[in-house]
């Protein structure tokens, strides 16, 4: 469906041939179209076909000084600057101004309505394409339907007009699902960063269980000997004792040995 919009604005410029090419029934209007005007859009004209755009351009420019109040010049200078401005091999600043000149004229144009209707419809049908090759599609499906309330036969306004509605379509599709898994990622991102500190947790208490268990024959090392000593120390106390109740016995047997034989 994309072979239907076309990348470079390409709507045929209008031919310029004497007042015709003025505001319909306004005659102040008409009377101010001269032959220099006329000559200028017609040279701009077979410049524009030829691919002279720059060349074309000042021809519509000089047009215009004669006479600014030209539709037929301000729409195909607007058409031939937003065709230099959207040159996607020029990204110069001097490109960026052309382009918004040429949209800013041609937004004149499309604001005509019933004034000049055949222009107008034109001009709002150039616009939704500048807007659809730039992914605005809400914007160009509004300058389609503009397009086609002034003129209800162009079929390519209305062809470009379904495209633009199935690509905004297609968009808001695409920013849901977008929407979708970037919630989806961030929950899971979350349950990462649990998971992690979950394991950092579980790694700390093995850590902690470790160093008890390390410490663990220690203590209870030094609780035997504790009670190694404590024992020692009793059975020495015993020992002491023994041998001072047995030396204490022998004190006594001999006292009463020699009291015997003092009788």
């Amino acid at each position: 469906m994309k072979k239907y919009i076309k990348l470079l604005i390409t709507v045929a410029l209008c031919i310029a041939s004497g007042s015709s090419m003025m505001l319909a029934a306004d005659k102040e209007e008409t009377t101010v179209s001269t032959k220099k005007e006329r000559n200028r859009i017609t040279k701009g004209n077979k410049l524009y076909e030829e691919g002279k755009y720059l060349e074309a351009l000042r021809q519509y420019q000089e047009a215009l000084e004669q006479n600014p109040a030209s539709v037929v010049g301000r729409y195909n200078l607007g058409l031939t600057e937003i065709t230099v401005g959207s040159n996607p091999n020029d990204t110069s600043e001097t490109a960026k101004k052309i382009l918004a000149s040429g949209l800013k004229n041609m937004e004149q144009v499309a604001n005509l309505g019933q004034r000049r209707p055949d222009l107008a419809s034109k001009a709002n049908y150039n616009l939704g394409n500048v807007a659809f090759n730039s992914e605005d599609y809400q914007k160009a499906i509004d300058y389609y339907k503009r397009s086609l309330r002034l003129n209800p036969q162009d079929d390519n306004a209305r062809r470009n007009l379904r495209i633009a509605q199935l690509k905004l379509q297609n968009q808001d599709q695409n920013q849901d699902q977008n929407q979708d898994q970037q919630d989806q990622q961030d929950q899971q991102d979350q349950q990462d960063q649990q998971d992690q500190q979950d394991q950092q947790d579980q790694n700390q208490d093995q850590n902690q269980d470790q160093q008890d268990q390390q410490q663990q024959p220690q203590e209870q090392q030094l609780n035997q000997q504790t009670a190694e000593q404590i024992l020692n120390a009793i059975e020495n106390k015993e020992n002491h004792t023994r041998a001072r109740v047995a030396g204490q016995n022998a004190e006594k047997s001999r006292q009463r040995n020699k009291n015997r034989k003092n009788w």
